[in-house]
């Protein structure tokens, strides 16, 4: 499997039922965070996997890749980087806002009310 059919399949298509599921409550103002989070994103991982494949941490097959690099990296995981985040940012985002629209229960049963009791405090409570 070639590194873009991958990122198609697993990282590209979620991205895409995500943006369908979600269209109703997506808006720029709400993802425009995530542009600041890309900005991290790249500027942290692209020198340490330029380094890693640099010094042969690891590498990737030519036959696999479409060639175009950048530094030492092909396009294909400058993209997963991105993806990757936009992926993750998208699905935390839809969790947070359905959290954060339920309203708070009420107990159902008698137990959980907080009951108080007022007392005075007796002499050894009492610090002089």
């Amino acid at each position: 499997m070639t590194y873009a059919r991958f990122l198609g399949l697993f990282v590209v298509l979620p991205i895409l039922f995500l943006l369908v599921r979600y269209r109703r409550t997506l808006s720029w103002k709400g993802l425009a965070p995530m542009g600041v989070l890309l900005v991290v994103v790249y500027a942290a991982t692209s020198p340490w996997d330029n380094m890693a494949v640099k010094w042969g941490l690891w590498g990737f097959d030519p036959e696999r890749i479409w060639g175009v690099k950048l530094g030492y990296l092909p396009l294909e995981e400058y993209l997963f980087f991105g993806l990757q985040t936009l992926l993750v940012g998208l699905w935390a985002r839809a969790r947070l806002e359905r959290v954060l629209a339920k309203k708070p229960q009420a107990p159902k049963s008698e137990e959980y009310r907080s009951v108080r009791v007022e007392r005075s405090l007796g002499p050894r409570e009492v610090s002089p």
